[in-house]
């Protein structure tokens, strides 16, 4: 009776997991660095061009906190995404950001969070 109850949970937990996985989508964004400031809270921001078939067109957006965040970020995750933003800027090389959340495009608009877009992943790929 045990090894039946605790397959039945297994089965319904494993159920459960891939419903969870399956309802979250991931994609990713493509953009230009156009501007990268701090706030005296620590917060990285930056605005981006969009580029090719998925582009990420925003301005002034949130993408980390330099003291780490609730969602995750490390603090060394923050430094260095604000190092690879900057060289990001000064090389003009695209950038590509991948987003985990239930929406199926690429986030948009002024002084958004991207953080709250659910990114997880940045690339910079070299021209």
């Amino acid at each position: 009776m045990i090894h039946k109850v605790s397959t039945l949970a297994a089965l319904f937990l494993g159920a459960t997991l891939s419903f969870n996985a399956a309802a979250t989508k991931t994609h990713y964004c493509f953009g230009k660095v156009s501007n990268v400031h701090l706030t005296k809270n620590g917060s990285v921001s930056a605005s981006f061009s969009g580029v090719g078939s998925t582009p990420l067109s925003v301005t002034n957006s949130v993408v980390c906190n330099l003291q780490g965040g609730s969602d995750g970020h490390t603090s060394e995750y923050c430094h260095a995404m604000y190092s690879a933003l900057l060289l990001g800027l000064s090389t003009q090389n695209t950038v590509t950001m991948w987003f985990k959340n239930n929406e199926s495009s690429c986030p948009t608009g002024d002084w958004t969070s991207l953080v709250s877009k659910g990114l997880y992943h940045f690339r910079i790929v070299k021209a």
